[in-house]
């Protein structure tokens, strides 16, 4: 099953994808056109389900319009645990990388947790 994790912010949505059983991050979005690089991804990567951690209720009714199945999931502490995992990079790359980052710890966590 291939599967989208997403990490909101108010100016940028991380994503990441599972097509296995390990998550990788895959890109940082504009929050404003988020939801239709969304559908394209759904549509490229033969999405079944997306993952998102804790957000606005505008934007998981504004998902609701991607053709597919959405769960919302606990993602305390993902933001942090990103930035830990890219202390080793530069400033400019953490702050562009962070966000698919926390997705993609966003989306391992539910995996994992599916294995039990």
């Amino acid at each position: 099953m291939n599967v989208l994790g997403i990490d909101y912010g108010e100016k940028h949505v991380g994503v990441a994808l599972a097509e296995g059983p390990l998550a990788s991050p895959l890109i940082t979005l504009n929050t404003q056109t988020a939801i239709s690089e969304i559908n394209k991804l759904v549509s490229k990567h033969k999405i079944e389900k997306i993952i998102i951690g804790d957000c606005p209720l505008e934007f998981v009714n504004l998902l609701k319009t991607v053709n597919c199945e959405l769960e919302i999931v606990d993602e305390t502490l993902s933001s942090h645990d990103a930035r830990q995992s890219l202390l080793h990079t530069t400033q400019n790359k953490r702050r562009e990388k962070e966000h698919a980052a926390a997705a993609a710890i966003i989306l391992q966590s539910w995996i994992d947790s599916c294995k039990v």
